[in-house]
């Protein structure tokens, strides 16, 4: 039997910049957000959670973000704003601009912009097949592929995409167009992943279930569907997004963390 203590000595050093601390609150003071889709639902919470927890965010949206700028200032969050269209490779870009010249670093990159459509493959136009592509997919392609080479050279860099729990259940409140969509961005997130790891970029997505946002108020399930008796609200997903941002996470990566109270075995 191996003497514990003498086995413990043999390991091989963690890298330095590798430990983490193994209790107490996250802190990300000094590190640089960016969060699209920030304008409300999960990107408006999660925009809250970073900069609580000390991150400086760079929120953008395609619609005005008028709340969520009038909530980081109540909490004396370091911010900007950047109107960003995700389709729009351009806009992406700028994005990624302005926030590095304003901040000399990015670190994190949340891709919340989104939008979900219900209609059945039979009625489903080719115009509005791409549409839900363009920005759900597409806008996290270019979103990602903006701030790619800022972190390779940082040699850090935590990159977070959403998913659903609808491309494990191929819908029941979505339509194909965005089942398929959420579906894609898992191999994506692998792909970056595996191709990132080299450089210090860890790659993740969560996986929401049912989360009540304006997106979301017209489900005709009760919460009782879901086994632990609610659906999601936003600050449950917006919490291990700060995980997944921190050093706490640092040795996952390529991972779709489902967040959906169980919903998923019973849906």
């Amino acid at each position: 039997m191996p003497n514990i203590e003498s086995w413990k000595e043999s390991l091989p050093q963690i890298p330095e910049g590798c430990n983490v601390p193994l209790s107490g609150p996250i802190k990300l003071q000094g590190r640089v957000a960016i969060i699209t889709g920030a304008g409300g639902g999960i990107g408006q919470a999660s925009s809250y959670a970073l900069a609580r927890a000390g991150a400086k965010v760079s929120i953008s949206d395609i619609d005005n973000c008028e709340e969520t700028i009038e909530g980081l200032k109540s909490i004396g969050a370091d911010f900007i704003y950047v109107k960003t269209d995700v389709t729009r490779e351009e806009d992406c870009n700028n994005q990624a601009n302005s926030t590095f010249q304003k901040y000399g670093r990015i670190d994190i990159l949340l891709t919340c912009a989104g939008i979900i459509e219900l209609t059945p493959i039979e009625k489903l136009s080719l115009e509005e097949w791409n549409r839900v592509i363009n920005v759900d997919l597409t806008g996290t392609f270019l979103s990602t592929k903006a701030v790619w080479n800022t972190m390779k050279q940082q040699k850090s860099g935590k990159v977070i995409c959403i998913s659903s729990t609808a491309a494990r259940i191929g819908g029941g409140l979505s339509g194909p167009h965005y089942v398929s969509a959420k579906a894609a961005i898992g191999g994506f997130v692998k792909w970056c992943a595996k191709h990132g790891a080299p450089d210090g970029i860890l790659v993740n997505a969560v996986a929401p279930g049912v989360v009540w946002t304006p997106m979301t108020l017209g489900v005709p399930y009760p919460e009782s569907v879901a086994p632990i008796g609610r659906f999601g609200r936003v600050e449950d997903i917006a919490e291990p997004i700060v995980f997944l941002a921190s050093d706490m996470s640092n040795l996952i990566t390529g991972c779709v963390l489902d967040i959906n109270g169980g919903i998923w075995m019973t849906v």
